[in-house]
């Protein structure tokens, strides 16, 4: 009986207490997902202050309370209440120094202590962050600029390198701080402070800089910036004088821009300036060469072609044209056929040219001469090789084709519709480079809708951005990113993920079907045009003044407008993606009536004329059409039509 009381007392007292608290905690788990959606909610339509609200409503029990911190100071830094935001980032990284978001979380914190004005704390947070954001270079620059002028100045160039080759917000700010620092500047200050000016496309402004300096260190951004600037005679003038003695002095890249400009500014034909500028950089032993007779090539036929692209072969071998320059040789070669020195300009290829652009496209040929030869088990293992390895490539592609015996690359299915989009793609997020824990907490915020966390933690990886580009309807640079992404993977993805379908996806779905019913033209062919014309980009205005979705020259918009009797006038109006679909679509159908609904020609043409498309049917040999596609003399019209059909073939694997 002695203990009797504390019995009674831990049955009435403690064990409800117990269970209040295990109650109290089973609701909080249960409440504060639904707050964190909600505070993402305000979050994203820019309510800040309810934002906030409601992410300081998930208590410090609730496992989502450290984030919930680092939201509270993000809200309050949007509303602009900076010393609430500071409260809170430091109670964030004081719980979770080690987090994923740490870093951002410091450099917000240093500044909105710049915003506070208190510039001891944001500069000790800045220098906190020099490794990871180096914007922070930038804002130390102000906070020192005042007591010392040479650290400013160190901070503001540091920052103007790291983004030397980038496009980034503050550049021309941190020039034009480092020249109201009024210091005596270097060459390699002015030099750099030129560069930034030219990056940002304020050429006048890079001339003041560059005319500062010794010829020798900046002959060509002083060329190419007064052309960009418009001084035409003064940018000949430099070419002229400078040429010679500079050309090996500077980037490849700029030395082409400036023969590109030079063949501009010469009084005779395009041809006759290439040919001149070829034998000036052979006598002054000029930089280059390889450049010029790439170009000069691409304007030949014939031998006068053949003898340029094997002078590049031989005497330039490491040269980027080299590998491009022996495929040519091997196709006049196939042309002339010579098959079997052509077998051996192929293996001579793939020995020197490990996965170049060309690559796929050799292998891909010797194994059609192979299958000429009747060498069957050899050509049976290139082309295996191809759909191995080039599994999305057009040559790749096409392998698969021949392998599997199916009727006819090129040919298309009119009772084809694309299926409607009913839901958003999967966020990628399967990286490896992602530790687990951090990848269950983001996919924890994910669920309750935070995307732009990702963002926060400052992981990279293209996938992820183009899907945040698609969101924000990016279209162009979603695709872009994706590709790339594509690109660089050594062993690709299911044609189903979210890769293929972020690379090749679906817009204006049911106009495409409709019209695909109604002018029988198979959708999948349209929505592939459509991809390689514009990227989806109906403000898309080409250097030929082609517009739109469908990329439509006026005068083509015009012609079709006079056929179809319809009451649009206004080529504005091609920027109208229902407008614009709907004179292209029927663009398609004219062009599909006029080569009896030859989906080859019909593409063909659409690039490169119905003229030359009937010119080059009737001089080309048209029994095979992998021949007729490689000979089709216009460059771009000969890309153009493998880029649409690999699009086209590789939007049914995915959507069919």
């Amino acid at each position: 009986m002695k203990y009797l009381k504390y019995i009674i007392a831990f049955f009435v007292i403690i064990i409800p207490s117990v269970i209040m608290i295990l109650v109290y905690n089973d609701k909080i788990t249960q409440d504060s997902p639904k707050y964190y959606k909600q505070g993402v909610v305000f979050y994203n339509q820019g309510d800040y202050s309810s934002a906030y609200a409601n992410f300081l409503r998930i208590k410090w029990i609730s496992p989502l309370y450290p984030i919930a911190l680092y939201k509270q100071a993000k809200s309050a830094q949007k509303a602009g209440d900076y010393a609430t935001a500071v409260i809170k980032y430091d109670a964030f990284l004081q719980k979770s120094p080690t987090s994923i978001f740490s870093e951002t979380a410091t450099y917000n914190l240093a500044k909105c202590y710049f915003y506070l004005k208190e510039y001891g704390k944001a500069k000790e947070f800045f220098l906190k962050t020099r490794s990871t954001d180096i914007d922070s270079d930038y804002y130390i620059g102000l906070l020192e600029k005042k007591e010392n002028k040479d650290k400013a100045a160190e901070y503001f160039i540091n920052y103007m390198k790291s983004n030397e080759d980038k496009y980034k917000p503050n550049d021309l700010l941190a020039a034009e701080e480092l020249i109201a620092l009024n210091k005596n500047l270097t060459n390699d200050d002015i030099n750099l402070i030129g560069k930034i000016f030219y990056k940002n496309e304020k050429y006048s402004s890079a001339l003041e800089y560059f005319s500062k300096l010794p010829i020798s260190t900046c002959w060509d951004y002083l060329v190419l910036s007064n052309h960009y600037a418009g001084n035409k005679v003064i940018a000949k003038k430099l070419i002229e004088s400078g040429l010679k003695e500079y050309s090996s002095k500077i980037s490849f890249d700029n030395l082409c821009k400036i023969y590109d400009i030079y063949a501009t500014y010469m009084a005779d034909s395009k041809l006759k300036n290439w040919q001149q500028m070829l034998k000036y950089a052979k006598e002054n032993n000029c930089s280059g060469v390889d450049y010029i007779m790439y170009k000069l090539a691409s304007m030949y036929t014939g031998e006068k072609a053949y003898n340029l692209y094997n002078e590049i072969q031989q005497n330039y071998p490491q040269s980027i044209y080299a590998a491009e320059s022996l495929w040519n040789i091997f196709w006049d070669t196939y042309n002339k056929r010579n098959y079997t020195q052509a077998i051996a300009l192929a293996g001579k290829h793939l020995e020197m040219y490990k996965n170049v652009n060309s690559t796929p496209r050799m292998i891909f040929w010797l194994a059609k001469i192979q299958l000429k030869l009747n060498k069957t088990q050899e050509a049976h293992n290139n082309l295996l090789k191809l759909t191995s390895k080039y599994t999305d490539d057009y040559y790749g592609l096409r392998a698969e084709f021949i392998l599997d015996k199916k009727f006819n690359f090129w040919e298309t299915d009119i009772k084809h519709r694309i299926p409607e989009q009913k839901e958003d793609l999967a966020f990628p997020i399967t990286l490896s480079e992602i530790d687990i824990k951090d990848l269950k907490l983001i996919n924890t915020l994910f669920e309750m809708g935070d995307y732009e966390i990702w963002m926060d933690a400052r992981f990279k990886n293209d996938l992820v951005e183009s899907w945040f580009e698609q969101r924000k309807d990016k279209r162009s640079k979603s695709i872009v990113l994706a590709r790339d992404a594509i690109k660089n993977m050594e062993i690709k993805p299911p044609y189903m993920s979210v890769a293929y379908k972020l690379a090749y996806p679906r817009y204006w779905v049911n106009e495409l079907n409709i019209a695909g019913q109604k002018l029988s033209i198979d959708p999948f062919l349209i929505i592939a045009l459509i991809r390689e014309e514009s990227y989806f980009n109906s403000e898309a205005v080409s250097s030929s003044n082609a517009i739109g979705l469908m990329q439509l020259m006026p005068a083509t918009a015009n012609y079709m407008l006079s056929k179809l009797d319809e009451n649009i006038s206004q080529i504005d109006d091609l920027k109208n993606p229902r407008t614009n679909l709907y004179i292209g679509c029927n663009y398609l159908k004219y062009l599909k009536e006029r080569f009896n609904d030859n989906a080859l020609y019909m593409v063909a043409a659409y690039n490169g004329g119905e003229g030359s498309v009937n010119k080059w049917s009737k001089k080309l040999d048209t029994s095979d059409y992998d021949e007729f596609i490689e000979n089709i003399p216009f460059a771009e019209t000969r890309n153009y039509v493998k880029k649409v059909f690999r699009s086209y073939h590789i939007y049914k694997k995915i959507y069919i």
